[in-house]
């Protein structure tokens, strides 16, 4: 097709070509750091945090059931924060 503005299809259809760059093997990412005795203590006290503050992000002004319920849920997952700071600092302080 002489003078055409379309492009002219790739002789296998769309496939990428085999030696390209998608052929390689992608690279292995490391395991998340609590796998290798990171701390995964801290998400508990973030997630603890947003509870704290939800009524206050989602504009609640009243006392009420949901501000009761995440104060709740707050201290639970603070609490479960601490149990796994324990748990994780006595595996730092054996392992070592």
């Amino acid at each position: 097709m002489t003078g055409s503005t379309q492009p002219e299809p790739a002789p296998h259809g769309d496939e990428v070509p085999q030696d390209g760059p998608a052929s390689t093997a992608p690279e292995s990412t490391p395991p998340p750091t609590s796998l290798n005795g990171g701390t995964t203590s801290v998400w508990y006290f973030v997630g603890a945090t947003f509870l704290f503050a939800g009524p206050l992000i989602f504009g609640v002004d009243d006392f009420g059931f949901f501000r009761i319920i995440t104060l709740v849920l707050g201290a639970v997952v603070m609490v479960a924060g601490f149990v796994v700071l324990r748990r994780e600092s006595g595996k730092r302080s054996s392992g070592r």
